[in-house]
């Protein structure tokens, strides 16, 4: 299952919503992928959330496969479209 977000925050994926991105990735069983660009990041690795570079704009594609896919693409998708105000 995959749905794509577009990353609303003005600074982009930095450090709090990666933290939050790999916490609502690591509740789920199974893999759990960004994709930007063809290329593909484990959802569940801080280092790799980061290493995506996602800017305000860019469409980022949620990758999940299995039981309670849904609900964790849900969870990391409303991270992405979350805008900070700081």
């Amino acid at each position: 299952m995959q749905r794509t977000f577009t990353v609303e925050n003005p600074t982009g994926i930095h450090a709090r919503p990666a933290r939050k991105i790999v916490e609502a990735a690591k509740s789920f069983d199974g893999d759990v992928f960004l994709e930007k660009g063809g290329s593909r990041f484990s959802a569940k690795s801080l280092v790799k959330v980061l290493s995506v570079g996602a800017k305000q704009g860019d469409a980022i594609a949620v990758i999940a496969e299995g039981e309670g896919a849904e609900a964790v693409i849900d969870a990391v998708g409303a991270v992405l479209v979350l805008q900070e105000s700081h």
